[in-house]
């Protein structure tokens, strides 16, 4: 049997507690109905077991402290609402998580709690996700990270991220999968009408390219790129409108943006195809050639791979009609 301890902090969002605990208790339930064992024993802990206020203003209260939870083999970090930059100021949780995690315990964050996790030093030259809102703040802050927006769930298997804010609900189905069975995380899935069939956060993701890293060649670029990313892309180009060599064109755009310029250019493309989408009642066709490219089969294939759907599937999901 499992013990979960499920991490609560000033700020953090209810739902996020809540939630998993709720997955956690029917998968019990549903063990019990089984006849089989118990998931797991769970429990919220806090800095020094007292009560904490949630985003809502709700109170969450615990039922231990840190010093008190030293046994826990999996340990939950939901995410907070507002700048993560309160999350650094966290030392005396971030070093309990380093010390957990030194232990042997499992971290698993959720949303913006990918910056607690990241705080410990367990990512460093690592995947990690989070919010697809964050990611700029959270390449500047960690570049050894190697950050995936489009992945809700990332496994790492002493640590495991989730990305956007009510994931937490797929990533307590992925844990009852993980360390039950397929089989009960359907049946839980089932009880609460959830949907995890595609862990993907792909089409949610507004890309709009990271501008506040401060490399002002490269800035320059993406300022040519966003005028002009339906014209031909040459590498050679841009490497001589930045002023630089190529070679340290694509190192210092890369380590920016987190893309290649091929890619930055593809992203920009997709994301005026997703607006053309959602918003008008075009055909593929005149939306492929605005955005770029000429063979729809090949868009087809393109806008698949980058948003985890093809564009008829995004349409008929995102339209605002």
């Amino acid at each position: 049997m499992r013990k979960i301890a499920v991490l609560a902090y000033d700020n953090c969002l209810l739902s996020g507690i809540a939630g998993q605990l709720d997955l956690f208790t029917i998968a019990n339930w549903e063990q019990r109905r089984r006849k089989e064992p118990p998931f797991c024993r769970h429990e919220i802990v806090a800095l020094d077991g007292e009560p904490v206020t949630s985003f809502n203003r709700m109170p969450v209260s615990a039922n231990r402290s840190l010093a008190e939870c030293q046994d826990a083999d999996l340990i939950l970090v939901p995410g907070m609402m507002g700048r993560p930059e309160q999350l650094f100021e966290q030392k005396e949780l971030i070093a309990w998580l380093k010390q957990q995690a030194q232990r042997g315990a499992i971290i698993a964050s959720a949303c913006s709690g990918a910056f607690l996790l990241a705080e410990t030093g367990l990512l460093k030259g690592r995947e990690a996700t989070t919010h697809w809102q964050l990611a700029d703040r959270f390449r500047r802050r960690y570049p050894k990270i190697t950050l995936d927006i489009d992945r809700l769930i990332i496994d790492g298997e002493d640590y495991l991220c989730a990305g956007g804010t009510s994931a937490h609900q797929d990533l307590a189905l992925y844990l009852i999968e993980k360390f039950a069975s397929k089989q009960l995380a359907k049946a839980c899935a089932r009880m609460m009408l959830i949907d995890n069939s595609k862990r993907d956060q792909a089409p949610f993701v507004n890309f709009r390219g990271s501008k506040s890293h401060g490399d002002a060649p490269i800035l320059k670029v993406q300022q040519l790129i966003d005028k002009n990313f339906r014209g031909k892309v040459v590498v050679k180009e841009l490497a001589l409108a930045s002023g630089l060599n190529e070679r340290t064109f694509l190192r210092r755009f890369r380590k920016a943006t987190g893309e290649s310029p091929l890619e930055y250019v593809q992203r920009m493309r997709i994301e005026q195809a997703k607006k053309l989408l959602s918003g008008s009642e075009w055909q593929l066709e005149q939306i492929t050639r605005t955005v770029g490219y000429e063979d729809v089969s090949s868009f087809r294939r393109l806008f698949k791979q980058i948003v985890g759907m093809s564009p008829t599937v995004y349409r008929q999901r995102f339209s605002a009609d």
